[in-house]
């Protein structure tokens, strides 16, 4: 007979409240970083620098690795899907951020390769921490 959870440490659960802690994971380090680097004109993209997307990048790999983290050991999950799921949505935020106005490229293959790998990661180090 297998053990019962709550509903509230479901895989989906564990999702939901994973992606919630990468958004704001990825909001507080944005934050910060406007202060540090300062802001552009996004309806003038040559305004933005090097180090502004940068930062956005940096942001974006540290919330995917929270949200890894969170969506795993919420669920108490055997697997890394409810950790990479929430890396994927979160990745999914970024595709329509690319839509809105112009990115490099390198911003675009960083998010693609890098925000996902850092979920698995996340995932992937708390299961084996666990064995």
């Amino acid at each position: 007979m297998t053990e019962r959870r709550p509903w509230y440490a479901s895989p989906v659960a564990g999702g939901i409240v994973g992606v919630f802690a990468g958004g704001l994971t990825i909001m507080l380090l944005e934050a910060a970083a406007h202060q540090f680097i300062g802001t552009a004109d996004p309806a003038n993209p040559s305004t933005i620098t090097t180090p502004m997307f940068l930062s956005v990048v940096v942001a974006w790999i540290a919330g995917c690795f929270m949200a890894g983290t969170v969506a795993t050991v919420w669920s108490r999950a055997q697997t890394v899907l409810p950790g990479v799921v929430a890396g994927l949505v979160l990745l999914a935020g970024a595709v329509m951020n690319f839509v809105s106005f112009p990115h490099p490229a390198w911003v675009m293959a960083a998010a693609f390769l890098l925000m996902p790998a850092a979920a698995w990661l996340a995932a992937r180090s708390r299961l084996v921490r666990r064995a």
